[in-house]
Protein backbone atom coordinates (compact mmCIF):
# COMPACT_ATOMS: atom_id res chain seq x y z
CA UNK A 1 0.00 0.00 0.00
CA UNK A 2 3.00 2.56 -0.65
CA UNK A 3 1.57 3.58 -3.47
CA UNK A 4 -0.19 6.60 -4.43
CA UNK A 5 -2.00 7.52 -7.66
CA UNK A 6 -5.39 6.62 -8.47
CA UNK A 7 -6.70 5.33 -5.30
CA UNK A 8 -8.80 7.90 -3.14
CA UNK A 9 -6.86 6.56 0.06
CA UNK A 10 -6.49 9.92 2.87
CA UNK A 11 -2.86 8.89 3.74
CA UNK A 12 0.39 9.07 2.36
CA UNK A 13 2.89 6.34 2.09
CA UNK A 14 4.66 7.57 4.81
CA UNK A 15 1.80 6.96 7.32
CA UNK A 16 2.34 3.28 6.86
CA UNK A 17 5.90 2.96 7.54
CA UNK A 18 5.85 5.27 10.23
CA UNK A 19 3.09 2.99 11.86
CA UNK A 20 5.03 0.18 11.08
CA UNK A 21 8.36 1.25 12.29
CA UNK A 22 6.15 2.74 15.69
CA UNK A 23 4.92 -0.79 16.17
CA UNK A 24 8.34 -2.50 15.69
CA UNK A 25 9.76 0.44 18.27
CA UNK A 26 7.37 0.26 20.64
CA UNK A 27 7.32 -1.92 23.65
CA UNK A 28 4.76 -5.14 23.44
CA UNK A 29 4.17 -7.29 26.51
CA UNK A 30 4.93 -9.95 24.59
CA UNK A 31 6.56 -10.86 20.99
CA UNK A 32 3.20 -12.61 20.10
CA UNK A 33 0.81 -9.15 21.20
CA UNK A 34 3.81 -7.27 18.38
CA UNK A 35 3.10 -9.83 15.75
CA UNK A 36 -0.63 -9.77 16.48
CA UNK A 37 -0.52 -5.66 16.53
CA UNK A 38 1.64 -5.87 13.05
CA UNK A 39 -0.25 -8.80 11.28
CA UNK A 40 -3.29 -6.70 12.23
CA UNK A 41 -1.79 -3.49 10.07
CA UNK A 42 -0.96 -5.23 7.29
CA UNK A 43 -4.70 -6.90 7.11
CA UNK A 44 -6.09 -3.07 7.52
CA UNK A 45 -3.67 -1.58 4.49
CA UNK A 46 -4.32 -4.76 2.17
CA UNK A 47 -8.03 -4.77 2.74
CA UNK A 48 -7.55 -0.42 2.28
CA UNK A 49 -5.33 -1.32 -1.15
CA UNK A 50 -7.78 -4.41 -2.13
CA UNK A 51 -10.43 -2.43 -1.94
CA UNK A 52 -9.62 0.77 -3.84
CA UNK A 53 -8.27 -1.24 -6.92
CA UNK A 54 -11.83 -2.51 -7.14
CA UNK A 55 -12.55 0.70 -7.27
CA UNK A 56 -9.96 2.23 -9.51
CA UNK A 57 -11.22 -0.73 -12.12
CA UNK A 58 -14.86 -0.15 -11.77
CA UNK A 59 -14.25 3.58 -12.33
CA UNK A 60 -12.21 2.50 -15.30
CA UNK A 61 -14.70 0.25 -16.66
CA UNK A 62 -17.63 2.73 -16.52
CA UNK A 63 -15.54 4.96 -19.03
CA UNK A 64 -15.28 2.25 -21.64
CA UNK A 65 -18.59 1.71 -21.43
CA UNK A 66 -19.78 3.15 -24.90
CA UNK A 67 -23.23 5.51 -24.86
CA UNK A 68 -23.47 5.77 -21.24
CA UNK A 69 -23.68 9.28 -19.88
CA UNK A 70 -21.78 9.75 -16.86
CA UNK A 71 -23.78 10.82 -13.84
Amino acid sequence: MATTGTSNHPQQPTDTYTRLAHLLHACAPSREALLDQVYEELLTRESRAYAAGWTDALTEARRARPGRRSS
